[in-house]
């Protein structure tokens, strides 16, 4: 569709919730010259814009003036709408209502009304380390030194400064070990992002030197919960990254504890127990902890009630993809596909709700956990539907393990469904996808080669032979530490059990799960 122009004003305003539409049109109802506004008619029709077509607006206002400079207009359409925002959300957070009243403490200061100001900045104080906003105590600790200069230091003597001094020191001290524990996570998690969990000793070595970080040693004094916090988060992705998932848990389950220890500090960003307790309940899932798993999904989905958490689109949005993910990951990894299935007409009415507001990395996650739920209950036809979804209509990064397994899983489900005509051309673009990734599973290459061999099998007897081959060669792979997260997506032996024996994928999953639990 057309565009012309940027489209920032149109990704702003649709984003605004009905509650701060509702503000905007009240707000600007109050600036009004005769009954009208020349900002609340092009916000109303951008509202009704699915997609922006800056041509479209031209032309439906073609005799009004503010077409004219129509980039002025946006631009100040666009201020407005922050404006209304920042009205609407100034008391939303902590961070909000500190930075509002240190706007206040300075209006008084310049109107000479210093021991207001002083008053304010004590409630300032107060509310900033209550919740470890160092920053904020920073600007206090400025401010307070201004008051003291302007009343010619009256009351104050040298023990003053020492303590004042002394509190300078120790915060620059915390913030610089939020800033280096912050730093060293996200070099973490890029690391991890990019290239998955350890698959060679090299790389785990490489992790095993972060591990060995001055910060992460127990002799390291965390200053605050958030460094807590940072600590174990650390911690935990750098276990799970060297496939010690259960060390990753003790991590995972230690940092849940400071952010419900906590509650008051981390009220702001709901995010952080929401996703910790989400890793948590999927590495409970992969040392086979299913009621752990199971107890631990009540708990997450109590949160938004127990942290009193706005109940907003936002909210709902990630309730929907995360406890639909989680629950569909616990049944598939038990082998319980019938269950997951019932949760199938729920996920697709989520899919169709929240659209694109998903993204297309969460979307492609449910495409799979759906795709994998319909081929381990027996439904090949269904698991290719998504699978091809997933390929075909979201642009995600090609190197994402996620599309590597779709492509597998589609393979799989037309070997099943007995659809060789269109099986060369699939597995030739898997080949191609596939050649320049430089991070395959060893699984993976074994799994095309059995592709290869069964389109030249001449018989059954003989597609019977590459089946066993393949068997024996993932067999082989089945106690290597880097292979076991091929078992986060798929299980290559029950399914090639499945076509030896003649039992079906799921019983041979369940008794994979139960041998599992056995040795544990």
């Amino acid at each position: 569709m057309p565009q012309r122009g940027s489209d920032h004003l149109h990704r702003l305003i649709r984003s605004l919730s009905p509650a701060e539409k509702r503000y905007f049109k009240l707000r600007t109802a109050q600036h009004m010259i005769g009954g009208h506004s020349n900002m609340q008619v092009l916000f109303d029709a951008i509202v009704g814009m699915e997609h922006y077509d800056e041509e479209a607006l031209l032309q439906r206002f073609r005799n009004e003036p503010f077409t004219k400079r129509f980039p002025v207009t946006k631009r100040r359409l666009y201020e407005a709408v922050l404006r209304s925002l920042e009205g609407f959300h100034a008391d939303a957070s902590v961070d909000a209502r500190l930075h509002r009243t240190l706007n206040q403490v300075e209006i008084l200061y310049k109107r000479a009304l210093y021991d207001d100001a002083g008053k304010l900045l004590q409630g300032v104080r107060r509310a900033a380390r209550q919740h470890d906003r160092q920053a904020v105590l920073l600007a206090v600790q400025r401010w307070e030194r201004k008051l003291m200069e302007v009343a010619n230091y009256a009351g104050k003597g040298a023990a003053d400064l020492d303590d004042l001094m002394q509190e300078s020191t120790e915060l620059l001290a915390e913030q610089e070990q939020l800033d280096r524990l912050w730093d060293l996570k996200s070099r973490v998690l890029i690391d991890l992002y990019r290239r998955g969990q350890a698959r060679d000793e090299k790389t785990r070595n490489e992790l095993a030197e972060w591990s060995a970080h001055p910060l992460l040693q127990g002799t390291a004094r965390p200053r605050t919960a958030r460094a807590r916090f940072l600590f174990h988060h650390i911690h935990g992705a750098l276990h799970f990254a060297m496939g010690g998932l259960p060390t990753c848990r003790e991590h995972l389950e230690a940092a849940v504890a400071v952010l419900e220890e906590n509650k008051e500090r981390f009220a702001d960003e709901p995010n952080l127990i929401l996703s910790t307790l989400s890793n948590l309940i999927w590495v409970q899932v992969r040392c086979g902890r299913y009621e752990e798993a199971f107890a631990t999904l009540n708990r997450f989905r109590n949160i938004p009630a127990t942290w009193e958490m706005p109940d907003d689109e936002d909210l709902e949005l990630k309730l929907f993809a995360t406890t639909m993910s989680l629950e569909l990951t616990i049944h598939a990894q038990m082998g319980a596909f019938d269950k997951a299935l019932e949760l199938a007409p729920m996920v697709e009415r989520g899919l169709d709700r929240h659209g694109e507001r998903l993204g297309p990395v969460r979307r492609a996650v449910l495409y799979y956990q759906l795709a994998y739920a319909y081929f381990g209950a027996g439904r090949p036809d269904k698991a290719i539907r998504w699978t091809d979804r997933l390929i075909n209509d979201l642009r995600i990064d090609d190197g994402a393990e996620i599309v590597c397994f779709a492509r597998i899983l589609n393979m799989m489900a037309l070997i099943d469904t007995g659809d060789l005509m269109r099986l060369p051309h699939v597995l030739r673009s898997t080949e191609r996808f596939m050649g320049p990734r430089g991070r395959a599973y060893r699984f993976e290459p074994l799994f095309l080669e059995l592709v290869r061999a069964l389109l030249r099998a001449k018989d059954v007897r003989a597609a019977k032979e590459v089946c066993t081959h393949f068997e024996a060669g993932v067999r082989g792979l089945e106690n290597d530490p880097y292979e076991q997260a091929v078992l986060d997506h798929l299980d290559p032996l029950a399914w090639a059990g499945a076509r030896l024996t003649g039992r079906t994928y799921a019983e041979l999953v369940r008794e994979r799960v139960q041998r599992t639990a056995r040795a544990a």
